[in-house]
């Protein structure tokens, strides 16, 4: 069979591809086996590069007579080569800039040892001014110790610092800060709640220091922490070296706003960008913008900052906006927007009675409200990326995709919907028939306090065996598309595939977390790849120059240490990229890859 379908495209690439081959090829993968993920899903064996581009896809025999005296010979010596990763949804920048923080490493922490962690960051720094924030990201509070540990500003208080700390939570959507932080930024208990956020409160009225999404921003946009805002060269540069470890070729960078494209521009002029970014500006409206001024702001950028390719050298490409309807279903937050209320505990600790409560979750935009962005969005060729969670968001945001298909019925617009964590099962066929794209990040289905302590009981049975639906919405006919969401979750695509797969972790988990999350399916081993490279590409408008590996396309390709297709079901999380090139440019390559 292998050799029939060999014999097959190396038909199809003798026309074309082989009579542009007359000079010799700059680089040729030999002996290895070639997944294309082209429309008729083939292997190959070799492959051949020249001047950025794949030229021939085939035998071992015709590539080898394409390498001349300087070509790279690459012996795979049987491993796999396939299209580079493409990520659906991740956040470079605040990665970036992670790798370089006081980093809590989303660790299980008892209430002193998040203090120890953070006192010992602020003791590095003893000559930092009292006015300068510590930003401390890295932090799972899900995961506090012992379970129910819920820490407030009155615990921050207790550090020997007399400068503001910011400490984020691992899913971006909760930041706490102590007294000093929140005096700096003017919040005191009689500040209103912004648009699309909450700055969370006890029974007294008093503010807590923890703020919700948008909230936060009235502390970070004064103190200048995290975000795309502070974002700098040197977290791009860190960034783009662990995405090429991971083998990741392409990225929609899922919230940008000037200062981050400016990093991005400059990267690109010189010459340092390692992949093709993506950008989705940030859209969500401000505090009394409308909506034909939110597309008049989106379409500024885009128009300043879009830059198409001009070669196989990776571009800043700005084409999409990020909306947020609302936050995370996690416990203690419950700030996704449900249809049915959050369970709650009607009994005590000893004797639990779960049942419906009286907490449904915001959404921050209302709906007229978003159909008119989106639609705006639209009809200037602007794609919506809707952050959507709960159930009713995810409804609320496919009602406005309707109106957009009215302004756009093709796939000129290819809309998006990330995270999808509970979708209505009346919804699920919705996304083929408005060609929406789900954007979901697998890992977390993997069991996990966030996925279990923070959620299990609040959702209830029935809705908990249909949360992280990529299964169902792949069963409908959607195109499921993979975004990491990092730094949201450690950087790791190969545990996220094996969720995907499994939902379940990899073979060290904890015993509390080990076994899957629910009795859904998973998806099959290579729809999982197609969601990470070609699909992935498609949802980008990139189908055309990557995702695939076929004559004419960009040589954006991995090699991977161990075939994700046969590999032991319970291994899958134990991979690693062997080599990553970009646009026919080695970009990561580890030792003894032979050549």
């Amino acid at each position: 069979m292998l050799k029939s379908v060999i014999a097959g495209l190396a038909l199809l690439s003798s026309g074309s591809a082989l009579a542009e081959a007359v000079a010799a090829a700059d680089a040729v993968f030999l002996s290895g086996k070639v997944l294309t993920f082209d429309r008729q899903d083939r292997t190959a064996e070799a492959v051949a590069v020249r001047d950025g581009r794949i030229v021939y896809v085939g035998t071992n025999a015709a590539a080898k007579a394409m390498a001349g005296a300087q070509t790279r010979v690459i012996d795979l010596k049987g491993r796999v080569l396939m299209p580079g990763f493409v990520d659906g949804h991740v956040h470079p920048l605040g990665g970036g800039a992670q790798l370089q923080l006081c980093n809590l490493e989303y660790l299980p922490l008892t209430t002193e040892q998040f203090l120890a962690r953070i006192q010992a960051c602020l003791d590095r720094e003893p000559n930092a001014p009292a006015t300068e924030p510590l930003s401390v990201v890295g932090w799972y509070r899900q995961y506090m110790q012992p379970a129910g540990t819920d820490p407030n500003r009155d615990v921050l208080d207790r550090l020997r610092t007399s400068r503001p700390v910011v400490v984020t939570n691992r899913d971006g959507h909760s930041t706490l800060v102590n007294s000093r932080a929140l005096e700096l930024a003017g919040i005191d208990n009689a500040t209103p709640n912004p648009p699309g956020g909450s700055i969370t409160r006890d029974a007294t009225g008093r503010a807590t220091g923890i703020l919700e999404d948008a909230a936060a921003r009235l502390v970070t946009a004064k103190s200048g922490t995290g975000g795309v805002e502070a974002a700098t060269v040197a977290d791009g540069r860190a960034a783009l070296k662990a995405l090429a470890q991971a083998g990741v070729t392409s990225i929609l960078d899922a919230y940008m706003t000037e200062p981050g494209l400016k990093v991005y521009q400059e990267l690109a002029r010189r010459g340092e960008l390692t992949l093709r970014v993506h950008a989705a500006i940030g859209a969500s409206p401000r505090k009394g913008e409308t909506a034909e001024q939110v597309v008049a702001r989106v379409r500024d950028l885009r128009d300043r900052y879009d830059t198409p390719a001009t070669g196989p050298v990776p571009a800043l490409r700005v084409h999409t906006a990020k909306l947020v309807m609302d936050g995370v279903i996690q416990a203690p937050a419950q700030t996704a927007g449900l249809i049915e209320p959050y369970w709650k505990n009607h009994g005590d600790h000893d004797h639990p009675n779960w049942g419906p409560g009286d907490r449904y979750g915001p959404i921050y935009l209302e709906p007229q409200q978003l159909t008119d962005i989106t639609v705006g969005l639209a009809r200037v060729g602007i794609e919506p990326h809707v952050h959507a969670i709960g159930d009713r968001a995810v409804k609320v945001t496919l009602d406005a995709f309707e109106a957009v298909r009215k302004v756009v019925p093709d796939d000129r617009i290819r809309p998006a919907v990330a995270h999808a964590e509970l979708v209505a099962p009346a919804d699920y066929a919705r996304f083929k028939t408005l060609n929406a794209v789900p954007v979901m990040s697998y890992q977390w289905s993997i069991p996990a306090p966030n996925s279990v302590t923070g959620a299990k009981n609040y959702l209830g049975p029935e809705r908990f065996e249909r949360m992280e639906p990529f299964d169902k919405l792949d069963a409908a006919g959607a195109r499921v598309v993979y975004g990491s969401d990092w730094p949201v979750d450690r950087m790791d695509y190969w545990l996220a595939l094996k969720a995907g797969v499994t939902r379940a972790g990899g073979r060290n988990a904890v015993p509390e977390f080990r076994g899957r999350l629910n009795a859904a399916d998973g998806l099959a081993r290579k729809t999982a790849l197609r969601s990470i490279t070609i699909d992935g590409a498609w949802a980008l408008h990139a189908e055309r120059e990557v995702g695939s590996i076929e004559p004419g396309k960009l040589a954006d390709l991995i090699v991977l240490e161990r075939d994700f297709l046969t590999m032991p079901e319970e291994e899958l999380a134990e991979n690693r990229v062997l080599l990553t090139m970009v646009g026919g440019k080695i970009v990561h390559q580890t030792e003894g890859l032979g050549q």
